[in-house]
């Protein structure tokens, strides 16, 4: 149960950015760039656990990337007609698998650790609005 809870934490987090850095731009969901996607959850994740080196960080941002990736591909054909709910299990499926690959880098325990910071960050987000 509570890795279905952080599985959704990680995802709620996932559209949050994708939401606000498309808003930033003005053009919605389909313009944000995977690339600067990966390289803000990786900045972010620094801050919080302290990546233990070049490497580490590389593998990182290779499966934050990876994700966008398939993300916004999903958010496109979604813009093309797409029923907006139809793809609710594939992104929950393709958060799941970004944990696990997150987790075989960092750790259980770090992971963790970044995900239980991200949630609390989400909440002071939602209490600001």
């Amino acid at each position: 149960m509570k890795t279905i809870m952080k599985s959704m934490g990680v995802l709620i987090l996932s559209l949050v950015v994708t939401t606000a850095l498309g808003q930033q731009r003005g053009q919605g969901m389909r313009q944000v760039d995977p690339e600067a996607m990966a390289n803000r959850q990786v900045e972010q994740m620094k801050e919080i656990i302290k990546l233990k080196n070049d490497k580490e960080e590389k593998a990182v941002k290779e499966v934050f990337l990876k994700y966008a990736k398939e993300r916004q591909k999903m958010f496109s054909e979604m813009q093309r007609g797409g029923e907006p709910g139809a793809n609710r299990e594939k992104i929950q499926e393709l958060t799941n698998k970004q944990n696990e690959e997150l987790k075989g880098i960092l750790g259980e325990e770090r992971f963790t650790t970044y995900n239980d910071k991200m949630q609390e960050l989400r909440q002071n987000m939602r209490r600001r609005n």
